[in-house]
């Protein structure tokens, strides 16, 4: 046994000792380096290690969570937990947690990337292409993750995972409102195409060269798979069956309806290889593959134990962490590495087939109107590239996208074979794996 999954199992019996009818322990382990340039230099180099745990504890309905940094006094607080959740109110929509003892598949660790001592040649790299290509300035990070986590539940499920990751993200400036970026990310040192990432931004930057006011009007947009990261993460937080159910999701009664084109197919799959595999869900449950949207059919929400009874149907092994994080809610289902499925399009020829349109990198700030009907809007950011006739024939600025995020699915006609894992700050999250698509008629804005 391992020491974590030691520590799972003896913080699982104070739980329990203590009074906790059901009690899920996750003991995480995490090391990060961080690399942070700008100007075509490396600002600062971090490295830092975490060792934590989140203990989830029910004493009947009355559930209480907790993320535990003392892990001197781990178990001193674990049993003060459960006395809290005795004094809490109950909570009326908990239905237990999974139950059973499952096989996990075992994910394979890029030991190089564990390994990896100095992680600044990469970052060298992607600046010099960046440069290469009409770059004057050059900015991002590169993160090399590992994570260890070994979980205990009173439910039966006893699991370990690993994983191993690097991201790096390249911004390129040609002039002070012209820039590109491009992003790699990947669970295996040798897959980092870093001169590649940085060409790309540099490309990019080069072609947003002295930008003009955009139109307001109707245009086909053709989007990069990190612009489509950033709807996508408002989109992975609607198929929660959670987000259903407090109104703040477009997919509410929708199930069996078409919610996007013929076109589109959405679907989780945490058990491909990327930097987001995992497998188990937070309850302990084995993942899988989840298709929820099916040729633009809407198939199922995502569900953990308790949403899955409420439902009156079974969890699909998507139960998200017992604290907040970035993505996601305390307690809310989740998809961990939302897959949009490749089209029969290469990007060249979406673009060719483009009358009016734009071609954007990159967004941010995309805000809801109304999580219901799916009225938002969102800040294209980076290079926007004017499509006329087929051809790109300059860069604009200052637009804003203003529509309606149910259009926008179904206004989907084009896909393109080619697909990205992207994963940026908090607007493309979680990872996902995304292709190039083009969006008919949609309503562009200005945004100052």
């Amino acid at each position: 046994m391992s020491a974590l999954k030691e520590t799972a199992a003896k913080l699982l019996e104070v739980a329990r000792d203590s009074g906790a009818d059901d009690a899920i322990v996750e003991v995480m382990d995490s090391t990060t380096s961080q690399i942070r340039y700008s100007s075509g230099r490396i600002d600062a180099s971090n490295w830092w290690n975490e060792k934590h745990a989140v203990v989830f504890v029910a004493v009947g309905n009355r559930t209480l969570s907790s993320d535990i940094k003392d892990m001197d006094h781990a178990k001193e607080l674990t049993g003060e937990l459960v006395l809290m959740a005795k004094a809490s109110p109950p909570n009326k929509g908990y239905g237990g947690i999974a139950e059973g003892r499952f096989k996990y598949s075992r994910s394979r660790v890029d030991r190089s990337i564990v390994a990896l001592r100095d992680p600044s040649r990469p970052v060298h790299e992607a600046i010099n292409a960046a440069q290469s290509h009409g770059a004057i300035d050059v900015g991002g990070t590169l993160f090399v993750r590992h994570e260890k986590v070994a979980l205990a539940s009173t439910g039966g499920p006893s699991a370990e995972g690993e994983n191993a990751s690097m991201d790096l993200s390249v911004r390129a400036f040609s002039q002070k409102e012209a820039s590109g970026h491009a992003v790699s990310c990947t669970p295996r040192l040798a897959a980092l195409k870093a001169k590649e990432t940085g060409a790309r931004a540099g490309e990019l930057a080069n072609m947003a060269k002295d930008p003009v006011p955009g139109d307001e009007g109707k245009f086909d947009l053709v989007l990069e798979p990190l612009f489509l990261g950033g709807i996508t993460h408002s989109l992975a937080h609607m198929m929660s069956a959670l987000r259903v159910e407090i109104g703040l999701s477009v997919f509410a009664k929708k199930i069996g309806k078409q919610v996007a084109s013929k076109e589109v197919t959405f679907v989780d799959d945490p058990t491909v290889s990327s930097t987001s595999r995992r497998a188990f869900d937070h309850e302990g449950m084995p993942t899988r593959r989840n298709t929820i949207i099916k040729d633009g059919v809407l198939k199922t929400y995502v569900h953990n134990t308790s949403t899955a009874k409420r439902f009156k149907t079974k969890s699909t092994a998507n139960a998200g962490p017992f604290v907040p994080t970035l993505f996601a809610m305390a307690t809310q289902p989740m998809p961990f590495h939302p897959v949009i499925e490749p089209g029969d399009w290469h990007t060249d020829e979406i673009v060719e087939e483009t009358k009016r349109g734009l071609y954007l990198n990159n967004t941010w700030y995309t805000r809801y109107q109304n999580y219901a009907t799916g009225d938002f809007s969102t800040i294209p950011r980076d290079a926007i590239l004017m499509i006329e006739n087929g051809e790109i024939v300059g860069p604009a600025k200052n637009i804003r996208v203003s529509d309606n995020v149910l259009n926008m699915l179904k206004s989907v006609d084009a896909v393109s074979k080619e697909s990205q894992e992207v994963y940026w700050w908090d607007e493309a999250a979680p990872p996902s794996t995304l292709p190039v698509v083009r969006v008919k008629g949609m309503t562009i804005t200005r945004s100052s």
